[in-house]
Parts: structure tokens; C-alpha cells; sequence
């Protein structure tokens, strides 16, 4: 039987059940790679067939592919240790305990509730997030949040002087040649998002609000891409393809864990999951409209799953229980 077999008959239910309009996915497996594409780029108003090459919106994988790369090439080049206190770059943060690698780890504690976020206008919404307090998980809990990214973002400008956007486009998305990924598609091209009625599809503009608001300066969210490009970024992180970016050492850094005992596990960055049998970790990361990835660089194997798991409505709880069958068997039959 074809190694992952089990994990390709789940991704398959993913359109067969209906839990998803469409969905393209690849399963690298060293040099080999398995991939599909099947169902539809959308349901409403009408249904249209997706094909492999169309861009995602990948929400959160943003943060991994994009402002994590930013920062791993800083830490490359000696220009950070990670152990900075971010009040070093952010004023509003002075004598604040929080340091680059809390914010990179979701250990930061920096509360993320904004009272009427999406009323407010990008600077008002910078403003907000420079101010808000840190709360005593400060250190005791990774509390995944867009907080952390987005003011890792407005770090990257202090250094850079340049949008957090348009150095993820200049630091990562070029030099790593991924052709197709982009912050600002072409609507045509892309899979479509919410529909909301009165207003239409969401296509081509970013699902989440904040990044729609704060633009180029989102450094959590925002990048569109097509399955071709993340098999691509897996291969570069797992060792199946040369990463002209990151040299082995900095990603090998990725590959442990970088918060305290007492609080779950994660890396810059990504999530971690860890090899049933032999428990080292793997990189792991989801994105808020159906995206997720895992990378295995000890066996050099990886996942990218692209789906709208938020068409026509984010309402979808099946995805993520079939979301989690889905990384149980591919674990499962990674070992």
C-alpha cells in the first residue's frame, strides 16, 4: 500500500463529505510528492472548479512563511538574539519584561481584545495594539495571537524602516522564488472566502479584518498563495530542497522547543507536534480560512492542506474535527 494512504483517503473525505468546497493538498514524502486538486473554488452564487494553481488566502500561515523567515534571517545575521526587550524598538514597551522571542513563542502575555477593532482606522488600530497591557500569563502561557505578529511586524520597520509586507515580499517571498505568493492577487486568480450577503464574495482581499485594516503593515496575516509554492517552502524546511534564505543551522533551530517546561510546547513561530514513537518535534501551523502545514525534516516529509473552510460561512466545526483525524493519520503513517 502507498505510504500515506490513509492521510490521502481522509483529505479526500474533507470534499467528499462536503465539509469543504474544494481543497488542493500535497504530501511530500522526500523527493516524491503527492498532490490533488479536487471540488470546487467556491459553492455561491455559483459553483466554479478550482484548479491547483489558484492562490489561497493562507491567514495565519502568513506568520511562518513570512514574518518568521524575516526574523530567522535577523537572527542569521547576528543582528538579533531573540533576547531583545521589545521596548528596545516599540517606546510604549519601555521596561516592559517582553522580549523578541515571547512574541515569536505567543508567550507574551500582551493581552489581544481591542474593544471595537474593526471600527477603528489603521492608526487607531496601531495605536490600540502599542497599549495594550501585559497580563500575568506573561511567561505561564503560549496564548496563540495575532498581537504577537503584528507588533513583531512594526519591530521588522524599526530595523528595516520599511512595512513588514514588503519586507516578507524582499527577505522571504523572492529570494525562496515563490513566484505565485503575493499580497495582492489578482481577484480571478484567487479562491474566494465569506460570502456576505447584500455584499458578495470575498475574493481577493484578505479574510481577516485587521490585516484588512493595517495593510501593509499586517504581520500576521495577508499573503495569498497556491499549493505549488507552500510544497515548495515545506521542501526548502525540510530538507528535500536547498534553502537559499536560511543556512541548516538557523532552521535546525526551529526543530525544538523554545518555551519553558511548564508551558506547551512551541518554536519561533510554529506550532509543535511530536513524533508519536520516537517524540521528536515537528513543525506545525494552521491559518483561520482552512490552511495548515506540517514538516518533518528528520524523515523529510511534509503536508500542505489549502482549503475555504470559511465558504460560504466561518461557522464550520466539522473542518476542524476533520482537521485533527487528518494530522493523527499522517503522524500515524509517518512513522
Amino acid at each position: 500500500m502507498e505510504k500515506f494512504y490513509n492521510t490521502q483517503v481522509q483529505l479526500e473525505k474533507l470534499y467528499h463529505d462536503k465539509i469543504v468546497p474544494g481543497l488542493n493538498f500535497a504530501i511530500i514524502n522526500q523527493k516524491q510528492v503527492t498532490a490533488g486538486t479536487l471540488g470546487y473554488s467556491q459553492w455561491i452564487p455559483k459553483k466554479k472548479q478550482l484548479t491547483p494553481l489558484m492562490q489561497y488566502d493562507i491567514a495565519s500561515l502568513t506568520k511562518v512563511v513570512g514574518t518568521t523567515t524575516v526574523f530567522l534571517k535577523l537572527y542569521q545575521e547576528g543582528r538579533l538574539n531573540f533576547t531583545e526587550p521589545i521596548g528596545d524598538f516599540l517606546d510604549s514597551f519601555k521596561g516592559a519584561p517582553v522580549r523578541i522571542q515571547h512574541l515569536l513563542t505567543h508567550t507574551s502575555g500582551i493581552k489581544g481584545y481591542i474593544p471595537n477593532r474593526d471600527q477603528l482606522s489603521k492608526t487607531e488600530l496601531i495605536e490600540a495594539i502599542l497599549n495594550l497591557p501585559i497580563t500575568n500569563e506573561f511567561e505561564q502561557k503560549a496564548v496563540y495571537s495575532d498581537t504577537n505578529f503584528i507588533l513583531l511586524g512594526l519591530i521588522a520597520e524599526k530595523i528595516y524602516n520599511q512595512p513588514i509586507q514588503d519586507l516578507i515580499m524582499a527577505e522571504a517571498v523572492k529570494p525562496l522564488q515563490l513566484n505565485y505568493t503575493t499580497f495582492h492577487p489578482e481577484k480571478e486568480k484567487t479562491v474566494p472566502t465569506n460570502y456576505i450577503p447584500g455584499e458578495g464574495l470575498l475574493q481577493g482581499i484578505v479574510h481577516d479584518p485587521k490585516a484588512r485594516t493595517l495593510q501593509e503593515r499586517c504581520g500576521s496575516s495577508g499573503l495569498f498563495a497556491p499549493l505549488y509554492d507552500l510544497t515548495k517552502f515545506v521542501k526548502y524546511l525540510s530538507g528535500v530542497k536547498k534553502n537559499n534564505v536560511l543556512d541548516n543551522e538557523t532552521i535546525n533551530l526551529l526543530f525544538g522547543n523554545k518555551t519553558p517546561k511548564h508551558v506547551k510546547s512551541r518554536t519561533y513561530g510554529w506550532d509543535l507536534l511530536f513524533d508519536p514513537i520516537h517524540h521528536y518535534p515537528l513543525l506545525y501551523h494552521t491559518g483561520f480560512t482552512g490552511t495548515f502545514m506540517i514538516i518533518d525534516r528528520r524523515k523529510q516529509t511534509g503536508l500542505v492542506v489549502l482549503t475555504n473552510r470559511v465558504h460560504p460561512s466561518s461557522n464550520n466545526q466539522a473542518f476542524l474535527t476533520a482537521r485533527e483525524l487528518i494530522i493523527e493519520t499522517f503522524l500515524k503513517e509517518n512513522t
